[in-house]
């Protein structure tokens, strides 16, 4: 049981690390973006921007054709597996007793791939932004920087 309950803390610890990093980088490609965003914003991240749920800017970024089919399909797939451990795990599988420690097995797997999960985006996402935002490299490459910050989400899943 302790077990599950630390894997459940460490992926809902993963899962806002990543949440912590995604919301600002999608608002910081919306401001690169919609220059109408930019000029609304003021270049702040706006109040409520990390109330919005990730499943909101998949679609957001699918609907404008700003995202990587694979990429989506991690994020989806993350955020489905992220709810159902969080949000759902009672309500469609109950809670195992204590004593069994074979029930709490999948619950720790649920949990430790949510946290993986979450480690790899926030590592892909971040990893982009370090290469190809570095202020030095971004003045001295400033055409290939701005597409690179515009295609984020279409290139992001690919970097090493």
């Amino acid at each position: 049981m302790e077990q599950a309950y630390a894997a459940i803390g460490r992926a809902v610890y993963a899962a806002q690390l990543f949440e912590t990093a995604f919301i600002p980088i999608f608002e910081f490609f919306k401001m690169k973006t919609e220059p109408a965003y930019l000029e609304k914003t003021g270049g702040v991240i706006p109040v409520g921007a990390f109330k919005v749920p990730i499943a909101n800017v998949i679609r957001a970024l699918r609907e404008n054709g700003s995202i990587a089919t694979d990429l989506e399909g991690r994020l989806s797939s993350y955020v489905e597996d992220r709810h159902l451990l969080i949000h759902r795990w009672i309500q469609t599988h109950g809670w195992p007793d204590e004593n069994d420690a074979a029930a709490f097995v999948p619950i720790i797997q649920l949990a430790n791939r949510v946290e993986l999960e979450a480690k790899e985006l926030t590592r892909q996402i971040v990893g982009y932004i370090v290469k190809y935002a570095e202020p030095d490299w971004a003045s001295a490459h400033e055409q290939e920087y701005n597409e690179r910050m515009a295609e984020i989400f279409r290139r992001a899943h690919i970097v090493g």
